[in-house]
Protein backbone atom coordinates (compact mmCIF):
# COMPACT_ATOMS: atom_id res chain seq x y z
CA UNK A 1 0.00 0.00 0.00
CA UNK A 2 1.06 3.37 -0.72
CA UNK A 3 2.12 5.80 1.69
CA UNK A 4 0.18 9.72 1.00
CA UNK A 5 1.88 11.47 3.85
CA UNK A 6 3.67 14.62 2.62
CA UNK A 7 7.47 14.21 1.70
CA UNK A 8 9.60 16.83 0.41
CA UNK A 9 11.74 16.28 -2.79
CA UNK A 10 14.61 13.65 -1.92
CA UNK A 11 17.08 10.61 -3.54
CA UNK A 12 14.23 8.88 -4.60
CA UNK A 13 11.83 11.67 -6.14
CA UNK A 14 12.49 11.48 -9.87
CA UNK A 15 12.44 14.57 -12.22
CA UNK A 16 11.52 14.69 -15.96
CA UNK A 17 12.77 16.97 -18.35
CA UNK A 18 10.12 19.96 -20.12
CA UNK A 19 10.03 17.73 -23.10
CA UNK A 20 7.97 15.37 -21.25
CA UNK A 21 4.06 15.27 -21.87
CA UNK A 22 2.26 15.49 -18.25
CA UNK A 23 -0.01 12.17 -17.38
CA UNK A 24 -3.93 12.57 -17.41
CA UNK A 25 -4.78 13.14 -13.53
CA UNK A 26 -7.52 12.12 -10.87
CA UNK A 27 -9.40 14.14 -8.17
CA UNK A 28 -7.51 13.59 -4.70
CA UNK A 29 -8.11 15.00 -1.59
CA UNK A 30 -5.10 14.17 0.39
CA UNK A 31 -2.85 15.33 -2.56
CA UNK A 32 -3.96 18.43 -3.83
CA UNK A 33 -3.76 22.10 -4.29
CA UNK A 34 -0.35 23.93 -4.01
CA UNK A 35 3.08 22.40 -2.73
CA UNK A 36 3.98 25.31 -0.16
CA UNK A 37 5.62 23.13 2.13
CA UNK A 38 7.86 21.78 -0.16
CA UNK A 39 11.06 23.63 -1.92
CA UNK A 40 9.95 22.17 -5.42
CA UNK A 41 9.99 25.40 -8.18
CA UNK A 42 8.69 24.67 -11.86
CA UNK A 43 9.99 26.22 -14.74
CA UNK A 44 8.53 29.57 -14.00
CA UNK A 45 10.78 29.05 -10.54
CA UNK A 46 7.31 29.17 -8.86
CA UNK A 47 5.39 26.47 -6.34
CA UNK A 48 4.08 23.33 -8.11
CA UNK A 49 0.93 21.67 -7.91
CA UNK A 50 0.02 18.73 -6.28
CA UNK A 51 -1.39 16.28 -8.90
CA UNK A 52 -2.27 12.32 -8.77
CA UNK A 53 -1.67 10.60 -12.11
CA UNK A 54 -4.27 8.76 -13.81
CA UNK A 55 -2.73 7.31 -16.80
CA UNK A 56 -1.80 3.23 -17.65
CA UNK A 57 1.15 1.48 -15.57
CA UNK A 58 1.35 5.35 -13.49
CA UNK A 59 -2.10 5.29 -12.08
CA UNK A 60 -1.94 6.56 -8.74
CA UNK A 61 1.29 8.10 -8.78
CA UNK A 62 1.60 11.46 -7.00
CA UNK A 63 3.64 13.92 -8.66
CA UNK A 64 3.95 18.16 -8.70
CA UNK A 65 3.58 20.20 -11.66
CA UNK A 66 3.01 23.98 -12.94
CA UNK A 67 0.56 25.48 -11.27
CA UNK A 68 0.20 28.43 -13.32
CA UNK A 69 -2.85 29.68 -14.85
CA UNK A 70 -2.61 33.34 -16.11
CA UNK A 71 0.42 31.85 -18.38
CA UNK A 72 1.57 28.99 -20.30
CA UNK A 73 1.88 26.28 -18.03
CA UNK A 74 5.59 24.59 -18.64
CA UNK A 75 6.02 21.15 -18.82
CA UNK A 76 7.83 20.39 -15.37
CA UNK A 77 6.82 16.83 -13.78
CA UNK A 78 8.32 15.73 -10.43
CA UNK A 79 7.33 12.42 -9.47
CA UNK A 80 7.19 11.97 -5.56
CA UNK A 81 6.40 8.63 -5.18
CA UNK A 82 8.84 5.68 -6.97
CA UNK A 83 7.51 3.54 -9.70
CA UNK A 84 5.21 1.00 -8.98
CA UNK A 85 6.34 -2.50 -8.32
CA UNK A 86 6.45 -4.95 -11.44
CA UNK A 87 3.60 -7.22 -10.59
CA UNK A 88 1.15 -4.14 -10.14
CA UNK A 89 2.29 -2.24 -13.26
CA UNK A 90 1.65 -5.86 -15.18
CA UNK A 91 -2.33 -5.48 -13.38
CA UNK A 92 -2.68 -1.85 -14.28
CA UNK A 93 -1.18 -2.12 -17.76
CA UNK A 94 -3.85 -5.54 -17.72
CA UNK A 95 -6.66 -3.12 -16.64
CA UNK A 96 -5.52 -0.13 -19.07
CA UNK A 97 -6.26 -3.31 -21.70
CA UNK A 98 -9.18 -4.16 -20.37
CA UNK A 99 -10.40 -0.44 -20.26
CA UNK A 100 -9.49 0.32 -24.07
CA UNK A 101 -10.74 -2.67 -25.09
CA UNK A 102 -13.94 -1.85 -23.79
CA UNK A 103 -13.64 1.54 -25.25
CA UNK A 104 -12.70 0.18 -28.59
CA UNK A 105 -16.03 -1.78 -28.38
CA UNK A 106 -18.19 0.73 -27.15
CA UNK A 107 -16.91 3.01 -29.79
CA UNK A 108 -17.40 0.35 -32.29
CA UNK A 109 -20.99 -0.11 -31.43
CA UNK A 110 -21.75 3.36 -31.58
CA UNK A 111 -20.19 3.65 -35.20
CA UNK A 112 -22.63 0.44 -35.36
CA UNK A 113 -25.73 2.50 -33.87
CA UNK A 114 -24.53 5.60 -35.74
CA UNK A 115 -24.97 3.29 -39.05
CA UNK A 116 -28.26 1.85 -37.95
CA UNK A 117 -29.37 5.55 -36.76
CA UNK A 118 -28.50 6.88 -40.62
CA UNK A 119 -30.12 4.07 -41.57
CA UNK A 120 -33.55 4.75 -39.86
CA UNK A 121 -32.82 8.32 -40.68
CA UNK A 122 -32.83 7.40 -44.46
CA UNK A 123 -35.46 5.52 -44.31
CA UNK A 124 -37.42 7.81 -42.23
CA UNK A 125 -36.96 10.33 -45.28
CA UNK A 126 -38.13 7.96 -47.76
CA UNK A 127 -40.93 7.17 -45.60
CA UNK A 128 -41.44 11.61 -45.51
CA UNK A 129 -40.98 11.13 -49.45
CA UNK A 130 -43.63 8.74 -50.03
CA UNK A 131 -45.80 10.25 -47.62
CA UNK A 132 -45.52 13.93 -49.49
CA UNK A 133 -46.29 11.83 -52.55
CA UNK A 134 -49.01 10.18 -51.13
CA UNK A 135 -50.80 13.21 -49.52
CA UNK A 136 -49.92 14.93 -53.55
CA UNK A 137 -51.74 12.25 -55.20
CA UNK A 138 -54.63 11.33 -52.18
CA UNK A 139 -55.41 15.27 -52.63
CA UNK A 140 -54.87 15.33 -56.42
CA UNK A 141 -57.61 11.81 -56.09
CA UNK A 142 -60.12 14.01 -54.30
CA UNK A 143 -59.99 16.88 -56.35
CA UNK A 144 -60.94 13.96 -59.72
CA UNK A 145 -63.37 12.24 -57.57
CA UNK A 146 -65.19 15.83 -56.81
CA UNK A 147 -65.02 16.73 -59.96
CA UNK A 148 -67.07 13.75 -60.88
CA UNK A 149 -69.15 13.64 -58.89
CA UNK A 150 -69.97 16.84 -59.68
CA UNK A 151 -70.36 15.92 -63.61
CA UNK A 152 -72.75 12.78 -62.00
CA UNK A 153 -74.74 15.30 -60.74
CA UNK A 154 -75.35 17.14 -63.50
CA UNK A 155 -75.64 14.20 -65.87
CA UNK A 156 -78.41 12.69 -62.93
CA UNK A 157 -79.93 15.98 -63.20
CA UNK A 158 -80.06 15.68 -67.33
CA UNK A 159 -81.68 11.71 -67.05
CA UNK A 160 -84.60 13.79 -64.62
CA UNK A 161 -85.17 15.99 -67.86
CA UNK A 162 -84.94 12.89 -70.10
CA UNK A 163 -87.03 11.16 -67.91
CA UNK A 164 -89.88 13.50 -67.72
CA UNK A 165 -89.72 14.06 -71.31
CA UNK A 166 -89.53 10.32 -72.15
CA UNK A 167 -92.96 9.78 -70.01
CA UNK A 168 -94.44 12.96 -71.69
CA UNK A 169 -94.27 11.00 -74.61
CA UNK A 170 -95.36 7.80 -73.51
CA UNK A 171 -99.04 9.31 -72.44
CA UNK A 172 -99.22 11.01 -76.20
CA UNK A 173 -98.58 7.65 -77.76
CA UNK A 174 -100.39 5.20 -75.36
CA UNK A 175 -102.84 4.80 -78.04
CA UNK A 176 -100.01 3.64 -80.60
CA UNK A 177 -98.47 1.51 -78.23
CA UNK A 178 -101.11 -0.87 -77.44
CA UNK A 179 -101.89 -1.45 -81.69
CA UNK A 180 -98.11 -2.07 -81.48
CA UNK A 181 -99.17 -4.44 -78.94
CA UNK A 182 -101.71 -6.33 -80.03
CA UNK A 183 -99.55 -6.42 -83.60
CA UNK A 184 -97.05 -7.82 -82.03
CA UNK A 185 -98.82 -10.22 -79.75
CA UNK A 186 -100.33 -11.82 -83.41
CA UNK A 187 -97.31 -11.91 -84.68
CA UNK A 188 -95.52 -14.06 -82.11
CA UNK A 189 -98.42 -16.26 -82.45
CA UNK A 190 -97.60 -16.85 -85.92
CA UNK A 191 -94.38 -16.97 -85.34
CA UNK A 192 -94.82 -19.79 -82.88
CA UNK A 193 -97.40 -21.52 -85.23
CA UNK A 194 -95.17 -21.55 -87.84
CA UNK A 195 -92.32 -23.10 -85.87
CA UNK A 196 -94.22 -25.74 -84.33
CA UNK A 197 -94.93 -26.37 -88.40
CA UNK A 198 -91.35 -26.71 -88.84
CA UNK A 199 -91.08 -28.63 -86.11
CA UNK A 200 -93.57 -31.17 -87.35
CA UNK A 201 -92.10 -31.05 -90.62
CA UNK A 202 -88.48 -31.58 -89.33
CA UNK A 203 -89.76 -34.51 -87.35
CA UNK A 204 -91.74 -36.42 -90.08
CA UNK A 205 -88.34 -35.80 -92.30
CA UNK A 206 -86.12 -37.75 -89.40
CA UNK A 207 -89.16 -40.62 -89.50
CA UNK A 208 -88.77 -41.09 -93.51
CA UNK A 209 -84.66 -41.20 -92.52
CA UNK A 210 -84.81 -43.62 -90.02
CA UNK A 211 -87.23 -45.50 -92.31
CA UNK A 212 -85.22 -45.02 -95.01
CA UNK A 213 -81.84 -46.87 -92.94
CA UNK A 214 -84.30 -49.71 -91.72
CA UNK A 215 -84.92 -50.04 -95.61
CA UNK A 216 -81.32 -50.53 -96.21
CA UNK A 217 -80.37 -52.24 -93.22
CA UNK A 218 -83.17 -54.64 -94.13
CA UNK A 219 -81.97 -54.86 -98.05
CA UNK A 220 -78.43 -55.47 -96.66
CA UNK A 221 -79.85 -58.42 -94.38
CA UNK A 222 -81.94 -59.96 -97.58
CA UNK A 223 -78.57 -59.18 -99.57
CA UNK A 224 -76.25 -61.37 -97.27
CA UNK A 225 -79.67 -63.96 -97.37
CA UNK A 226 -79.54 -64.32 -100.46
CA UNK A 227 -75.41 -64.95 -101.05
CA UNK A 228 -76.33 -67.55 -98.21
CA UNK A 229 -78.47 -69.44 -100.46
CA UNK A 230 -76.86 -69.16 -103.37
CA UNK A 231 -74.00 -70.63 -101.72
CA UNK A 232 -76.39 -73.62 -100.14
CA UNK A 233 -77.92 -74.40 -103.65
CA UNK A 234 -74.39 -74.24 -105.02
CA UNK A 235 -73.04 -77.22 -102.03
CA UNK A 236 -76.13 -79.02 -102.88
CA UNK A 237 -75.55 -79.28 -106.64
CA UNK A 238 -72.00 -80.16 -105.41
CA UNK A 239 -73.43 -83.03 -103.16
CA UNK A 240 -75.76 -83.73 -106.17
CA UNK A 241 -72.99 -84.57 -108.72
CA UNK A 242 -70.88 -86.39 -105.77
CA UNK A 243 -74.46 -88.98 -105.64
CA UNK A 244 -74.17 -89.48 -108.89
CA UNK A 245 -70.75 -90.39 -109.39
CA UNK A 246 -71.36 -92.78 -106.24
CA UNK A 247 -74.27 -94.46 -107.94
CA UNK A 248 -72.58 -94.90 -110.92
CA UNK A 249 -69.56 -96.68 -109.30
CA UNK A 250 -72.23 -98.98 -107.06
CA UNK A 251 -73.52 -99.78 -110.48
CA UNK A 252 -70.27 -101.11 -112.11
CA UNK A 253 -69.66 -102.87 -109.40
CA UNK A 254 -73.04 -104.55 -109.75
CA UNK A 255 -72.72 -105.10 -112.96
CA UNK A 256 -68.79 -106.89 -112.22
CA UNK A 257 -70.65 -109.55 -109.83
CA UNK A 258 -73.45 -110.45 -112.04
Amino acid sequence: MVSWSDSGSSSDAESVSSEVQLPATILCLEWSGLATDLSSRCEHECVCQKLVAFDSVDSGRRFLACAQKNIPKCSYLEWVDPEWPAPLKMSLARIWGMYEDENKLRLKDNVVHAQENVRVVREKEKMERDLRFFKVGFAQMVAEKEQALAQLGNTQLALTDMKEDLDKKKISDKSFTTIHQVVRAKAEKERDLIKQERDNIMKERDNLVQERDNLVLERNVLKQEEKKLEYMIGDLFKHKEDTKGKIRKLKEMLEEFE
